[in-house]
């Protein structure tokens, strides 16, 4: 299991400046096999897809954790935030 932080960030057309936070955390497959992460959104307003979780059946936890990233980037809203993906939250 691995917990990271997923922030987003960016300013709107009309100069507005948004932020978004997510705690990421996988589980399973750490390397080949099936693979699970789960989003814990920690900014108010982020938005989130319908399931908190993405569930793949090959490439583990990694490939997990860069589908949710991709679902969670391309959620309205998230469209063209700069991305910044901590491994080693503190």
């Amino acid at each position: 299991m691995e917990m990271m932080t997923l922030k987003m960030s960016g300013t709107t057309a009309d100069g507005v400046l948004r932020y978004r936070s997510y705690y990421l955390v996988t589980d399973g497959g750490h390397m080949a096999g099936l693979g699970r992460a789960s989003a814990i959104p920690m900014s108010t307003g982020a938005p989130m897809p319908e399931d908190d979780f993405v569930q793949v059946n090959q490439g583990g936890e990694e490939r997990a954790l860069k589908t949710l990233v991709d679902v969670l980037c391309a959620l309205p809203g998230n469209e063209d935030l700069s991305i910044d993906l901590n491994i080693n939250p503190s």
